[in-house]
């Protein structure tokens, strides 16, 4: 997992330029604020707010409401969850909440205890709509 670990001379993306961990040993109560990477092991009571990426890691637990752009979970999360692209459940997750977001992967095992809203992306119309041309009379 690239999270960790980065290599020298690569250049970091905007917003992406450091992370937090939330260690299995804390627990937090609070609300978090950042526009960076954060990966929660321990327990955060507490919303997430503007977050580039999240991870919950499989002892992690977050009850509140969680803001991002990108989120894996291992985890536990009781909460609502608003992501801007694309949100993983891996086979240990547990929501327990709304999630919304552009792209939503369940793996087999991961669970949802409320609604899954997935926005649809604007299609670019670059021509007309097909017609299809009615039977002619005599064919059905």
């Amino acid at each position: 997992m690239k999270l960790m670990f980065r290599r020298q001379g690569e250049k970091s993306q905007p917003g992406n330029e450091g992370y937090s961990v939330l260690d299995a040993q804390i627990v937090i109560r609070g609300d978090i604020e950042t526009e960076g990477t954060l990966r929660v092991d321990g327990r955060l009571e507490g919303n997430i707010v503007r977050a580039a990426t999240v991870v919950v890691g499989t002892s992690g637990v977050i009850v509140g409401n969680v803001s991002a752009a990108e989120m894996v979970i291992c985890g536990a999360v009781h909460g609502n969850i608003d992501v801007e692209r694309r949100v993983e459940l891996e086979s240990t997750a547990n929501v327990v909440g709304d999630l919304s977001a552009d792209a939503i992967l369940v793996h087999e095992g991961g669970t949802v205890r409320g609604r899954l809203i997935v926005r649809s992306q604007p299609v670019e119309q670059t021509s007309p709509p097909l017609r299809i041309p009615a039977p002619a009379a005599g064919e059905a």
